[in-house]
């Protein structure tokens, strides 16, 4: 037996947990309100560190301290913790105040604590103390886990009870969709004061022209820009079909159920399912003339620069473009050169995620286009005052006697004169600031889906678009079956161009305007 001794120094070596001393404390709460208003942390913590000392550990680090709630293992905090604990070699325990404070996640809780303990590391409850390396512990600490869940299924089951009794009572438990403000907003739900805000007044005429069957979304979209409220069609078609605007509370925690709710409608019941129903009065699209081909006159032959017509294979009821000048051989079915072009409509579409840093860029890059007008306008300003002095006191002169008609006709004349030439550079000073920003925003508002908008237009608003965006038309080029642009509006030129760079830019890195200015000017700014 003496013998086998001598191969005990190839034995792998037991995993002794009592060796490590070192302990992590996580302590947290499920709420903000928990966290502000009780001092649950502070006794959390001081019982983990008195359980620390009575069992000889040192505690090296803290987690938690705040309100994370324990329905999911997916909290800033505890991923925090968990990887610590993992990547040190020396920490040999979590100590919480008790394993609800760990986590409710029930079987999940109990393979994150087994995984744990694969790296030496124990979960430990002060009010709940196992022994975590035993069967009959980690049994126990299941328990605890299942247990933690379990209370939690109750008190949601409680949560949802209750949410729904207000629900049927009329109350709104959320934010209140667009066109309302909850004034009492972080009351109790029966406390809730919900009112109709600016934006709900415009949407209210917005019902009102939906009901009148004269407007597409997309035409009430465009009215609704001009009175000041950004929104595409398809967030307007959301609204159209919205119960909560016509006074009735649908959600998904009510299947089945209609609830008068206690907030201000914008429209009544009868004319929201006039909206709704299929006998609704909506606008019809009446084709007249070359509807079928929007593009005529504003696309050009790229090869002898004139311009494309139009005309109609009725046998087929196919519409065809073709160069006006005769002899040329150019021509293009209507629905593939119409594909090309939006193509040109969708290479300017961009995400909304940047829109209000592209708008800060843009308005960035105007201020300092428009520095060195704005500076000299201040000097233009302090020429005029100058002159009007000097005016002012060669009537004074002239009024006292001091010099004669003659001298100041002459000085008056040339004062008038110079106070004119000043005036006249003044008059005309451009784009302004606050014009500026809502061609900005109208061009972003549009650029999240031009390309649709187009799609979805009427002849007239198809036209109006095309000039918008390619103010001196497009070239078609038969040769190479390529549509060519020759000048897009500036706004609309430059949101790619800044998307593309902010694509690139690191998360979290911050905005350095001058280089992304530096792509906007040359663009005609």
């Amino acid at each position: 037996m003496d013998k086998l001794n001598q191969f005990l120094q190839f034995t792998p070596k037991e995993d002794t947990f009592s060796e490590r001393r070192n302990a992590i404390v996580y302590t947290r709460v499920s709420t903000k309100e928990q966290a502000d208003t009780n001092t649950s942390l502070t006794t959390q913590k001081k019982h983990c560190e008195l359980y620390s000392k009575n069992n000889g550990y040192d505690i090296i680090a803290y987690f938690g301290g705040t309100h994370e709630s324990a329905k999911s293992d997916d909290r800033r905090e505890f991923k925090r913790m968990i990887k610590f604990a993992k990547q040190s070699n020396s920490v040999g325990y979590i100590i919480v105040y008790s394993y609800d404070r760990f986590s409710r996640t029930g079987s999940s809780a109990s393979q994150i604590t087994s995984d744990l303990l694969k790296y030496g590391v124990q979960v430990k409850a002060v009010t709940q103390e196992v022994d975590t390396l035993t069967p009959s512990g980690k049994f126990q600490q299941n328990l605890f886990y299942m247990f933690s869940q379990f209370d939690n299924e109750l008190r949601r089951d409680k949560t949802v009870t209750a949410m729904t009794e207000l629900l049927r009572k009329g109350y709104w438990l959320w934010n209140p969709p667009r066109g309302y403000k909850n004034v009492n907003k972080h009351h109790k739900a029966v406390d809730s004061k919900i009112e109709i805000t600016e934006e709900g007044k415009l949407l209210k005429k917005a019902f009102q022209w939906k009901l009148q069957g004269k407007y597409t979304n997309v035409q009430i979209s465009k009215k609704l820009l001009l009175l000041g409220m950004t929104i595409n069609e398809k967030r307007l078609l959301e609204i159209f079909k919205n119960p909560f605007y016509c006074g009735v509370l649908v959600c998904n925690l009510l299947p089945g159920e209609a609830v008068e709710g206690r907030h201000p409608k914008i429209v009544s019941h009868e004319d929201f399912l006039k909206i709704n129903t299929v006998q609704s009065n909506h606008p019809k699209r009446h084709v007249h003339g070359s509807a079928e081909l929007p593009l005529k006159q504003f696309a050009t032959c790229d090869i002898c620069k004139g311009p494309l017509t139009g005309y109609e294979v009725k046998s087929k009821g196919l519409y065809y473009y073709k160069c006006k000048t005769t002899g040329c051989p150019c021509s293009k079915s209507a629905k593939q050169l119409h594909k090309l072009f939006l193509e040109e409509l969708f290479s300017l579409e961009v995400k909304d995620t940047f829109h209000d840093t592209i708008r800060e860029v843009m308005m960035h890059t105007y201020d300092s286009a428009t520095n060195e007008v704005r500076d000299n306008e201040v000097q233009l300003k302090k020429q005029i005052s100058e002159k009007k002095h000097k005016l002012s006191v060669l009537e004074e002169r002239f009024a006292m006697g001091e010099i004669d008609r003659e001298m100041y006709v002459k000085f008056a004349k040339k004062y008038h004169d110079e106070i004119a030439n000043f005036e006249k550079e003044m008059s005309n000073p451009g784009l302004s600031s606050s014009n500026l920003q809502k061609a900005i925003d109208k061009a972003l508002m549009m650029s999240t889906n031009l390309s649709e908008i187009w799609g979805c237009a009427d002849l007239e608003e198809k036209q109006d678009i095309q000039k918008l965006v390619f103010p001196a038309g497009i070239g078609y080029n038969k040769q190479n079956d390529r549509v060519r642009t020759f000048r897009t509006n500036t706004i609309f030129a430059a949101i790619p161009l800044l998307t593309r760079d902010l694509e690139k830019q690191k998360s979290g890195k911050p905005i350095n305007f001058d280089r992304f200015s530096a792509r906007v000017t040359p663009e005609g700014f």
